[in-house]
């Protein structure tokens, strides 16, 4: 497959886990925006934050400027990388958008918040997040999939709709 696979969300739906995954099922390499970012900049993401969420954002446009350019990567963005529109342009530039949908009552359960930097003030940041971004998060995807349940039935759900709309050939499925 030659396009790119982006995964978007919020933090801790789950799109690392996923990404990484599905780029073994279809033979990808996985990129982590936020680790690229992190190695670039030789700072914890935490560590950026306390330079402004701006300068983080800026950060995070500049990566997705660079990987619209690549392909054949499956792509874990960070949870407000729809916060600029121009990120998702420069990303599907060759890109598929996958949204993975997890309810913020799931993501409470089994994320530990403190590593992260939006979602460290609180469980009720969270759903502010989520309520933020959810029409984002659906407006800027190609294909939606609920993570609801085990990780390997999101990335199967990934595959078969992808499948479906022809972004990958049965080929590539290994």
């Amino acid at each position: 497959m030659s396009r790119n696979i982006v995964l978007i969300g919020m933090p801790g739906s789950g799109k690392t886990v996923i990404g990484k995954e599905t780029a073994k099922k279809l033979n990808m390499i996985f990129v982590d925006m936020d680790e690229m970012i992190q190695a670039k900049e030789s700072k914890s993401i935490a560590e950026i934050f306390k330079d402004g969420e701006e300068y983080f954002r800026s950060l995070e446009t500049d990566c997705a400027k660079e990987l619209g350019n690549k392909n054949s990567l499956i792509i874990s963005t960070g949870g407000g990388i729809v916060k600029r529109k121009e990120n998702i342009d420069y990303l599907k530039r060759n890109s598929i958008v996958v949204f993975i949908n997890r309810h913020p009552d799931n993501i409470v359960k089994d994320v530990d918040i403190q590593k992260r930097p939006l979602l460290s003030n609180g469980i009720d940041n969270i759903y502010k997040l989520y309520n933020e971004r959810i029409d984002l998060y659906k407006k800027y995807c190609d294909i939606e999939v609920i993570n609801d349940k085990e990780i390997n039935d999101s990335v199967e759900d990934i595959i078969q709709k992808l499948k479906r709309r022809s972004f990958v050939n049965a080929q590539d499925d290994k």
